[in-house]
């Protein structure tokens, strides 16, 4: 069942699909090439916070989603671990602290200093910082362009040199190249892989993106470029989607390297269907994470 509803963390219309006891949020400013989940009763029991924890926590909530799920594609909480979130270590607390997790977002989505990084509108992306509201994102994005990190023009971004070299240390000095995951819009392959998958692909030196059906049924121009400057694509057939097939194409015409790979029980008619796909096949998330390392490596 697909219904709208205002996501509780920013406030914007979002189309949200129930599937089984969850329900998944898709593409609002918390994950805007994503999703989030939530189990069927969380939405109510949060909803229901009084008016002072909700000001207070549920920005805190929208960062933090956009962050994880900018990495991972999805993620799921639970009401506990949302109540938990603005005590945990990791969240920014000071203006400097903020303006570093901006530093590295440019620098993940960048490949040199000076590459121009559009955040358009600004109103959209304050929850990069953990910021509150719109004018506190702007003043760090005006301390970073005084102290020289990076150059302004509108919501156009671009880390100089120096932005750069700070960026490569907070990011822990290495590169990541990028990596389009695309999966089933089943719950039980997109959880599967989230939890198990797509960490150890990071650890092979990949940054992930798992794009959703949704943003592939839209096919912009955004996700057609972020898909052509990719530097690897991982399409599993699993139960796929008419559109996974095309945005493959799309890659392959770009001359990105594909990596596919399918669950066992649906090998076989998988190559009754096709002579030219040659997939990785997997009986468990265990054996396709370890084919996955041995092709990646």
């Amino acid at each position: 069942m697909i219904s709208k509803k205002h996501c509780l963390f920013c406030n914007e219309l979002v189309t949200v699909e129930r599937k089984g006891v969850v329900d998944q949020f898709t593409a609002c400013m918390c994950s805007p090439d994503g999703y989030y989940s939530l189990d069927e009763d969380t939405y109510s029991q949060i909803n229901a916070f009084p008016y002072a924890k909700k000001r207070r926590l549920l920005p805190f909530v929208s960062a933090y989603i956009r962050e994880q799920s900018t990495s991972q594609g999805s993620i799921h909480l639970t009401l506990e671990e949302v109540e938990a979130i603005e005590t945990l270590p990791s969240i920014p607390a000071t203006l400097e602290e903020k303006g570093k997790r901006l530093l590295i977002h440019l620098y993940h989505l960048t490949d040199v200093a000076y590459e121009a990084t559009n955040l358009h509108p600004l109103s959209q992306h304050y929850n990069l910082t953990y910021s509150t509201n719109l004018q506190e994102f702007v003043y760090i994005i005006e301390l970073l362009k005084e102290s020289g990190m990076i150059e302004r023009e509108g919501s156009v971004l671009k880390l100089t040199t120096l932005g750069w070299s700070e960026a490569m240390a907070l990011a822990g000095g290495k590169k990541s190249k990028s990596c389009i995951v695309l999966l089933s819009s089943k719950v039980d392959i997109s959880e599967e892989w989230t939890a198990n998958v797509l960490p150890r692909i990071e650890q092979c030196g990949y940054r992930v993106e798992l794009i959703s059906l949704s943003t592939l049924r839209k096919m912009d121009e955004t996700v057609l470029s972020r898909i052509s400057e990719s530097n690897l694509m991982i399409a599993d057939l699993t139960e796929s989607d008419p559109e996974l097939y095309f945005a493959a194409g799309y890659a392959e015409r770009a001359t990105v390297p594909i990596i596919w790979t399918i669950r066992s029980n649906e090998a076989e008619q998988l190559r009754a269907q096709s002579e030219w796909i040659r997939p990785l096949i997997w009986e468990d998330a265990e054996q396709l994470m370890d084919r996955l390392q041995f092709k990646l490596e």
